[in-house]
């Protein structure tokens, strides 16, 4: 199924117009600024999530990490998945 694109006119300064129109060539500008726009909504709403979850972890909500060997221990099991997290926050994650 076709993605559905939309219009937009942006105003940019000229130096960054310069330089877009420089370093990215002119079949590749609606792209490249749409995954640049889509990693910084990415990483803004990612900013606002752990914002809003400040305080949401207890020590005492999780005894099973009480100790330093606990914590690492969990790292290592964590570290063992192979979970692909590419699709959910880019290839350069």
């Amino acid at each position: 199924m076709p993605v559905l694109r939309e219009r937009m006119n942006l105003y940019l300064t000229k130096p960054v117009a310069d330089e877009l129109r420089r370093l990215v060539p002119a079949r590749e500008r609606t792209r490249f600024v749409e995954e640049i726009l889509a990693r910084e909504l990415r990483r803004r709403k990612l900013k606002a999530a752990l914002k809003a979850s400040a305080g949401a972890w207890r020590d005492e909500d999780h005894p099973e990490l009480a100790t330093f060997e606990d914590v690492n221990n969990w790292i290592e099991e964590g570290r063992k998945s192979t979970r692909d997290f590419s699709k959910e926050w880019g290839e350069d994650a």
